[in-house]
């Protein structure tokens, strides 16, 4: 039996691509394998959304290549976003991959692999298995001038609430304690369904199930926040106060220009709102620096409202051009000097307002996802509502204790994004 390997790069909207692609391929009669190298064939799962992410893409292609030139594995399959925008200019550049796929093409990739249509058949979680991730659309209708999605998948195309709810079962009978729902932008689902169902209604579905400890919400929009959200967060029972919501900017010209508003007082407003009606909110976000037309002053605006906003959780990254999109025509006038200034000063910040955060909670009794297990260092790895995993902060406590079990942790100690704790 061939043994296969996906690597996933990229967001987690692409890693339930990886999943789905899987459970197709185990169906179907291959083995997977843990290692690449073991691997008869290696799929990579590409992601082409900024210029880090496509370097990051082409690195891992070309240290396949090297695996496959050694004899190591007889076969390598690009898919996903970089492969669905440059298809033709990689099979020139890389001959000795021997297909590529695009974003929509799992079925003719395990086709491809099983030389007969593939069995339906349920993803197969590359996650530990206690958190998974619920796509409840793909594509994305935004068309914010800076991105690339819209053309790499498409117009939005939502789930219906009857196939979110049978996709939650099955991941429910998995044992998944964490669920974390996502899509492009989740605030915009159902738009497209002729019921218009909303993001609302389908959180106290998943809630009303009882099936999940946690739920976790990811990719809000804030010109999109339907205001019967701040509700269900409240009044659920697994829902958590946890909210990911991209704002990129807080300038009004910045804002006009990304084709995401045309000023940051309902930014403002929103966020107010949220921390006012939401006890405990843990609010993240991402913003984006040295975007075409952002001033000195329009960076110092955004500098002032990150300390006076004071997020729980922040990532930053540097504008790069993207091709074909609207922002393509304005050029790259910030310096790559200055937007690297820009990001160290944005990030120095937020180094300081976490401690300041993370000190609060010293002394406070936290519950705890536990992810992972160190048996070198004997110390276990977990997470309380505030975090969501690979992306935000962890608690590190001495000892082992079980992945994908709460314990309620004590806070003992604190630094600039962890936090030490130990078993109550």
């Amino acid at each position: 039996m061939r043994k296969v390997h996906i690597l996933s790069l990229g967001c987690s909207k692409n890693l339930v691509d990886s999943e789905e692609l899987k459970g197709l391929l185990l169906t179907g009669g291959l083995r997977y394998s843990d290692k690449p190298e073991s691997a008869d064939i290696l799929i990579i799962n590409t992601c082409g959304f900024i210029l880090p992410a496509k370097e990051e893409s082409i690195e891992a292609i070309l240290q396949a290549l090297r695996l496959k030139e050694s004899g190591q594995i007889r076969s390598l399959i690009v898919m996903g976003c970089l492969s669905q925008r440059y298809r033709e200019e990689l099979k020139a550049e890389l001959p000795g991959v021997d297909a590529f796929f695009g974003v929509n093409q799992i079925p003719e990739l395990a086709r491809y692999l099983l030389h007969r249509d593939a069995e339906a058949a349920p993803r197969s979680l590359m996650t530990p298995g206690h958190y998974a991730f619920l796509k409840i659309a793909e594509g994305c209708d935004n068309r914010c001038a800076y991105c690339a999605i819209p053309l790499i998948r498409g117009r939005q195309r939502s789930l219906t609430p009857e196939s979110i709810r049978k996709e939650a079962e099955y991941l429910a009978g998995k044992g998944v304690k964490e669920l974390i729902v996502i899509a492009q932008d989740t605030t915009t689902y159902g738009r497209d369904l002729p019921d218009k169902p909303r993001l609302s209604q389908i959180l106290k579905m998943l809630d009303d199930m009882e099936a999940f400890p946690w739920i976790r919400l990811h990719y809000t929009h804030p010109a999109h926040f339907d205001p019967g959200l701040i509700d269900v967060i409240k009044q659920g029972k697994s829902i958590l106060p946890y909210i990911d919501m991209p704002v990129q900017h807080i300038n009004a010209e910045v804002l006009r220009v990304m084709r995401r508003g045309r000023s940051g007082e309902p930014i403002r407003k929103l966020i107010a709102k949220l921390k006012r009606e939401i006890p405990g909110l843990a609010l993240r976000t991402t913003v984006m620096v040295g975007y075409p037309g952002e001033t000195d002053a329009a960076f110092r605006e955004l500098q002032e409202f990150v300390e006076k906003t004071s997020f729980d959780r922040l990532g930053a990254f540097v504008y790069s051009p993207e091709e074909r999109t609207p922002a393509e025509s304005l050029g790259d006038p910030v310096s790559a000097k200055s937007k690297e200034k820009r990001l160290e000063r944005l990030m120095n910040l937020q180094q300081r307002i976490s401690l300041e955060k993370n000190r609060e909670l010293k002394g406070t009794v936290q519950r705890v996802l536990i992810d992972t297990y160190d048996a070198v260092t004997d110390d276990s790895y977990g997470r309380s509502y505030r975090d969501s995993p690979d992306i935000d902060n962890r608690i590190i406590i001495p000892g082992k204790l079980q992945p994908g079990e709460f314990y309620d942790i004590r806070i003992t100690d604190a630094l600039d994004y962890d936090l030490i704790g130990e078993l109550v």
